[in-house]
């Protein structure tokens, strides 16, 4: 039986929108397999650092090495699993480094599982632009989220509490019976970790987004897998 997040105050600008205390105690209820979270390869907007969100872009040659690459690393920890779980974000990146894992790992496609909670977060009218274009264009809602920047969102886009929110939603009602595998988004998965590990914050801003390699979680422990 899973525990129903239950929701507390409205947070202020340095809290996540659940108490850490709280996370920790229905996380400690779960029981919780190893989850190996890869963020997509890179992108040509990555490579060109525009804002992608919801928005997509093809691989890049080296976006394509690094799933093969990652998926070969997977495979010498999981050949051993007999129940082996892989979720993919359904937006186009995600979804093409997922098939190359699967295949790599040779497994079928049609394992892949979808899920809409694991989608980027929503940049709303910053996606497709560069930090310096954003600058410029929106100079004030800029500075505001610079202010607060877990509960301010861009222009008709999310905020860091709103991924919060839906994600840990997501996951603390879900089960899994053996080995995870889930392939996302940069912030999406800062997000996904700190909810895992209990993070603040300014902890979750602080959390790298590998592409050359990629974070196992286990007895609530995180660990960067580059070999």
């Amino acid at each position: 039986m899973h525990k129903r997040l239950v929701r507390g105050p409205e947070p202020g600008p340095d809290h996540c929108p659940v108490s850490t205390g709280r996370l920790r105690y229905v996380l400690n209820q779960k029981v919780s397999p190893t989850i190996f979270l890869l963020r997509h390869g890179e992108t040509e907007w990555n490579s060109r650092k525009r804002r992608q969100g919801r928005r997509n872009s093809l691989l890049t040659k080296r976006g394509v090495a690094q799933a093969v690459t990652c998926a070969k690393r997977l495979r010498h920890r999981i050949s051993s699993c007999h129940s082996l779980t892989t979720i993919s974000s359904p937006l186009g990146r995600a979804a093409q480094t997922a098939s190359i894992v699967v295949e790599e790992l040779g497994l079928p496609p049609e394992t892949i599982e979808y899920e809409t909670s694991l989608m980027e977060c929503s940049f709303g009218q910053w996606e497709g632009l560069t930090e310096n274009e954003i600058k410029r264009r929106f100079p004030q809602e800029w500075e505001a989220r610079c202010a607060d920047r877990w509960n301010c969102p861009a222009p008709g886009g999310e905020s860091y509490a709103d991924v919060h929110r839906r994600v840990s939603e997501w996951y603390l009602g879900k089960s899994f019976d053996g080995p995870v595998i889930i392939v996302g988004h940069g912030l999406t998965s800062r997000v996904f970790r700190g909810i895992y590990l209990g993070l603040s914050p300014q902890e979750v801003f602080a959390l790298n987004e590998p592409q050359d390699g990629f974070i196992k979680l286990r007895d609530g422990h995180s660990t960067l897998i580059e070999h």
